[in-house]
């Protein structure tokens, strides 16, 4: 069994770059998108058990998921915020849009691997029931 699929949805390829070789580091398999326009295509091949998802992208937001319910992404994976606003910003943003969670980009890598690991084993818990 694999260590997850992530599925990070940015548009920032340095930052990106560091944070999948950490998870793929931990045995997660890791994709990267850069565009929320096309996503939905992309999760009709990818089953990501986590989707860690920046805000502020061109031509369509990260908010935007969250509009009708996320019907946009057609997903039961987790949606994490995924943003370099502050913590605090971060959490009203979750709880208002109906995200799983948010990750600030400047958090520990550790304690992302952590969280990220925590969502993909909520995830598996709930299928398995």
């Amino acid at each position: 069994m694999s260590g997850g699929r992530v599925l990070i949805v940015d548009d920032e390829p340095d930052l990106v770059a560091g944070i999948r070789m950490v998870l793929e580091d931990e045995g997660m398999d890791v994709a990267v998108h850069s565009s929320l326009i096309t996503l939905p295509l992309l999760l009709r091949t990818i089953d990501p058990d986590v989707i860690l998802l920046a805000l502020s992208m061109p031509a369509l937001s990260g908010t935007a998921v969250f509009a009708n319910n996320r019907q946009l992404l057609k997903t039961d994976a987790p949606v994490i915020l995924f943003s370099g606003r502050g913590d605090r910003e971060l959490a009203r943003l979750a709880e208002e849009l109906g995200a799983d969670g948010y990750i600030c980009k400047s958090d520990d890598t550790q304690a992302v691997v952590h969280r990220v690991k925590t969502w993909i084993l909520n995830r598996r818990a709930l299928q398995s029931a």
